[in-house]
């Protein structure tokens, strides 16, 4: 059987080579440097170019065909080629780094079993500016603890690119339903009493709709919650390049762990949703009695993709708070120690303003 140029059948434990990121000058280990993306030698201070590719297909959905998902989980082993050690990955892991002598370690592409990724947005900038960032971010929200700012200690940040599924699909949707309008009435009854009185006036529906969808993001991995990822965008399409070992030295990254099929699932929710909510609005509607939609896909495409995410955070009072930041655009989710204080004055100055409204709604 030959295999497909995106996957391949082997179920065995298979040695992985890794990619080898050599020093040109010294011979030592080369990482990506997200500041000027080229490869660089934190040793001797050699730098060496990437080919930049950004020309990002989509892949039809007929290449999925050839593999079988849900296959029992497995590990690859790795050989660094700095020291000398081998490594065991586990099957979800595509590049990390040596514990012995902390070289990077980047499985081949070639090697990767499944889907492969074919696209990825670079970091963008360094750790060191990531938690700058951050620091600066947890010390101007205005609710966190004021111990917790005064004292924050920010573990260094983590760069991960993260594994997600793009879905683009043109869609016909046939629909037939029941929706209504809901409208008011007053009267006055014989004491002089005004009445208001709400009702809705229902109307049937039916037709056609077309919509284009492009780049619907999936989460396709448990690691990161999908609310995270959502809030975590944008993931500016501009920066979208062609995937190459090359960006992932020196980072960590994980292969997807949601197959595509499941993730389309997921996007076919969302796409089901925006088309109902559009054929709401088109009639002007605000309640639903039922609405029956058929949609057809008339073409479909995907791509699977690496993001960058940056993981920190800190600890206190024997609590851990984690923070993500978007390795493209600086944009920061994270959680960090509410201070009683503030939140209970906000609560009082509310109280009062309630009050003193009422005060004078009374008094008038």
């Amino acid at each position: 059987m030959v295999e497909n140029q995106y996957f391949s059948e082997d179920k065995k434990k298979v040695k992985k080579s890794v990619g080898d990121f050599k020093c040109g000058g010294c011979g030592a280990n080369l990482v990506y440097d997200p500041n000027t993306h080229k490869l660089v030698c934190n040793h001797c201070g050699f730098t060496q170019n990437i080919e930049i590719n950004t020309f990002v297909a989509e892949r039809d959905f007929s290449e999925l065909s050839a593999h079988k998902f849900g296959q029992d989980d497995k590990v690859k082993t790795v050989t660094c080629t700095n020291c000398g050690a081998t490594e065991i990955l586990k099957n979800d892991e595509i590049a990390s780094r040596c514990p012995f002598c902390s070289s990077p370690l980047v499985v081949n592409e070639s090697e990767i079993d499944s889907v492969k990724p074919d696209s990825l947005i670079p970091f963008m900038f360094d750790s060191k500016r990531a938690k700058e960032h951050c620091n600066n971010w947890i010390k101007s929200r205005w609710f966190a603890a004021h111990a917790f700012k005064k004292e924050l200690k920010l573990n260094n940040p983590n760069g991960i690119y993260y594994p997600i599924w793009t879905f683009d699909s043109h869609t016909m949707t046939t629909y037939q339903g029941r929706l209504g309008k809901t409208y008011t009435t007053t009267h006055t009854d014989s004491k002089g009493h005004v009445h208001t009185t709400t009702h809705v006036r229902w109307f049937n529906v039916d037709g056609t709709r077309k919509n284009y969808f492009d780049d619907i993001i999936i989460n396709a991995s448990g690691f990161v919650e999908d609310r995270t990822i959502s809030k975590l965008m944008p993931y500016p399409q501009n920066l979208y390049t062609v995937y190459s070992n090359e960006y992932l030295a020196g980072f960590l990254a994980n292969h997807y762990t949601v197959d595509p099929f499941t993730a389309f699932k997921t996007a076919e929710d969302r796409m089901r949703e925006t088309i109902k909510q559009e054929i709401i609005r088109s009639y002007n509607a605000d309640r639903v009695d039922y609405l029956n939609m058929n949609m057809v896909h008339n073409q479909k495409s995907f791509k699977s993709m690496f993001v960058p995410i940056y993981l920190t955070g800190a600890k206190y009072k024997e609590k851990f708070y984690r923070q993500y930041i978007n390795g493209a655009t600086g944009k920061i989710l994270g959680a960090y120690p509410k201070s009683i204080f503030k939140i209970s004055l906000v609560i009082l100055l509310i109280l009062g303003l309630i009050g003193v409204i009422a005060y004078f709604a009374l008094t008038r």
